[in-house]
């Protein structure tokens, strides 16, 4: 059985978020009047979230959802640039120390996943980058190659993501899995050496009581 290590991408590897380009995406290709309807009638949704509230993993999923809604009818030339912006843009936020500690557990022989709510076509792109595979959420075109404004299953997020690295590991063992929020805890708890990177609040405490790492600018990396 191979060893497998599997990581979370935005707030883990990068400091890049989709949801951030995919709004400048939509602003630049005359969609400027949806995305600040959208944007402004689900504030009060994020207020709520960060205030802990409601959530807010649900809310980013349905944020992610309502974002993608507003790309109904766009050819794939198009799509195609926004996944090409996503990916340059997470890239170059990348978290160098983290991407290091896999680039060891690969020279170790580990195969590595990068697990991602984001666009599958961009989370390829990264991982292709760092010789890894990536498990990430599809996004709908029809026959002609037009986005439906849906999404192809759930967001990799969660539950879900924990489901679809299980299955990826084809009789490998997790050896360990870095995540930094709420929706990586299903996934950090099916691995031998959870990390917990720049946590949220939530996966803060979980992580501390549970006695896992937390992996940050002042923590030493082994």
């Amino acid at each position: 059985m191979s060893d497998v290590v599997a990581s979370d991408l935005e707030g883990t590897l990068t400091t890049g978020e989709t949801w951030r380009i995919l709004g400048e995406f939509l602003k630049s290709h005359g969609r400027a009047g949806q995305y600040n309807a959208f944007f402004y009638s689900r504030l009060p949704g994020f207020m709520l979230a960060k205030a802990k509230l409601i959530n807010a993993q649900r809310f980013r999923e349905s944020w992610f959802e309502g974002m993608t809604a507003l790309l109904k009818g766009m050819m794939r030339p198009q799509i195609d640039a926004l996944m090409a912006q996503i990916v340059d843009e997470v890239w170059a936020a990348r978290r160098i120390e983290v991407i290091a500690e896999l680039e060891r557990h690969r020279a170790n022989g580990a195969r590595i996943i990068i697990a991602s709510g984001t666009y599958q076509p961009a989370a390829d792109a990264f991982a292709a980058r760092m010789g890894a595979q990536a498990i990430a959420t599809g996004l709908e075109l029809d026959a002609n190659g037009v986005a439906t404004g849906r999404l192809l299953g759930n967001v990799s997020t969660g539950e879900t993501k924990a489901a679809r690295v299980r299955e990826c590991l084809q009789g490998g063992v997790l050896i360990a899995a870095y995540g930094d929020t709420e929706g990586d805890i299903p996934m950090l708890s099916m691995s031998a050496q959870p990390v917990a990177v720049y946590p949220d609040a939530i996966l803060r405490a979980k992580a501390t009581a549970s006695g896992w790492r937390i992996l940050e600018s002042n923590s030493v990396s082994p």
